[in-house]
């Protein structure tokens, strides 16, 4: 009997553990845009991180464009993650990537962007519940694709965003 109540407290403990850390987590953005993300740990220490959602602004541009845009923008970032501290109750971590980004935006006439950039944040993971939040700052280049007015112009900017992230952890 001994025997089998040590090997169930040790199946409940190795469940726990694992419970802590989590492969795939799902839930909103915000910030320069609001979207819904979605977050993959590749391995112990890369994760893939794929937003889509509304681009709320743009921050300079080369060519002239710095007026608000609103748009879909998809952005696909892979970066580095690395735990930093742990204490009672929550996880922290920081990654540091590269991202690369696409989708429609509207400069007053229909177009699109491409571009790319880095990435680098923190992630706060609570141990007793199922909830991560993040915060990011991301540099970018982008590609200015418009239309209208019987031509195509192409233009570029420099482009940042500052998120925050909370997602439910599957």
């Amino acid at each position: 009997m001994k025997k089998l109540l040590t090997f169930c407290m040790a199946i409940v403990a190795a469940t726990m553990m694992f419970a802590q850390d989590y492969q795939h987590s799902i839930g909103i953005v915000a910030g320069s845009g609001l979207g819904i993300q979605y977050k993959h740990m590749v391995n112990e220490h890369f994760t893939l991180i794929e937003e889509f959602g509304y681009l709320g602004s743009f921050a300079a541009a080369g060519n002239g464009f710095s007026t608000p845009t609103l748009g879909a923008v998809n952005d696909l970032v892979l970066a580095y993650q690395a735990q930093c501290a742990e204490g009672q109750g929550i996880s922290l971590a920081y990654y540091v990537g590269g991202q690369i980004k696409g989708g429609y935006i509207n400069l007053g006439a229909a177009g699109g962007i491409i571009g790319v950039g880095a990435a680098a944040g923190i992630e706060a993971k609570m141990n007793n519940a199922p909830i991560a939040f993040s915060f990011d700052f991301r540099p970018g280049y982008g590609c200015l694709l418009m239309g209208g007015g019987g031509g195509v112009g192409v233009g570029h900017a420099f482009d940042w965003t500052l998120n925050l992230g909370v997602r439910y952890c599957l």
